[in-house]
């Protein structure tokens, strides 16, 4: 049976959401999408507690209605049980600060508008084997 690639897709807007998660099905990439920082904060949560596999990879948009995605970066990096999953940024959000954090930044910062779908395969991909090789 082979590993789950299990991939948290924290990204409010549908449509985007829709496009990557269409995108990273088609690469064989087990996506939950997580529209809101509540659901987020929920999952993240529940892998904390054991209740809920870790994901490989956590894509996460930083501007959202309810909970900011520093928040939920934030909640990731402080636990025991999720600090050392790796996080991509994927906003339109471009801060020089936020790419200059140190205790909880993330493993890579990617702009929407410049990321396609077929790119954050790629990259996500990469990720997904790295992860593999490194077990």
């Amino acid at each position: 049976m082979k590993p789950l690639n299990t991939v948290f897709l924290v990204e409010d807007e549908l449509d985007i959401m829709q496009m990557y998660t269409t995108a990273l099905k088609a690469a064989d990439v087990d996506v939950v999408g997580l529209p809101s920082g509540k659901d987020a904060m929920a999952a993240v949560k529940s892998v904390q507690e054991r209740t809920r596999p870790k994901p490989k990879l956590v894509l996460l948009d930083l501007v959202l209605p309810d909970i900011n995605g520093l928040e939920i970066l934030y909640s990731l990096r402080e636990h025991e049980v999720t600090k050392d999953i790796p996080v991509f940024i994927l906003s339109n959000y471009n801060s020089d600060a936020l790419r200059s954090m140190s205790a909880i930044r993330p493993d890579k910062y990617l702009v929407k508008v410049d990321t396609t779908p077929s790119r954050l395969v790629e990259l996500v991909t990469e990720q997904l084997k790295m992860a593999e090789f490194n077990k």
